[in-house]
């Protein structure tokens, strides 16, 4: 019989906020969009192609952690403040820095990869 190892509570964390980063430029692009909404010297199309560029990422991210490969996930989470720069999504510097973090320090977060 084989356990199935626990999950902890700063990867689901990790995992989340990641996923919500994928969401959020296409909202913020809805709203620019619906309510004709200018933003100096940020194209549109930018959060289109920073929402894609974060989701294709979290579908790395997650196969990432699926197998344990954490030097992968710590290449997506630079990866992901390299994505966010030319639309200035700070939201997503912020995310990718904490996630990041997490990723060299936290013992929770490392465990799960050493097991």
């Amino acid at each position: 019989m084989q356990l199935k190892s626990e999950k902890p509570f700063v990867l689901r964390m990790v995992f989340i906020v990641n996923a919500l980063m994928a969401v959020l430029p296409f909202i913020f692009y809805g709203v620019v969009k619906t309510k004709e909404i200018t933003v100096p010297g940020i194209p549109p199309a930018w959060m289109l192609y920073t929402g894609l560029a974060y989701s294709v990422s979290f579908i790395f991210l997650v196969t990432a952690f699926l197998n344990k490969k954490l030097q992968h996930s710590r290449f997506l989470f630079l990866l992901n403040i390299i994505i966010a720069l030319p639309a200035k999504a700070y939201i997503g510097i912020v995310v990718a820095l904490i996630s990041l973090w997490m990723a060299f320090r936290n013992q929770k977060f490392l465990n799960y990869f050493r097991q």
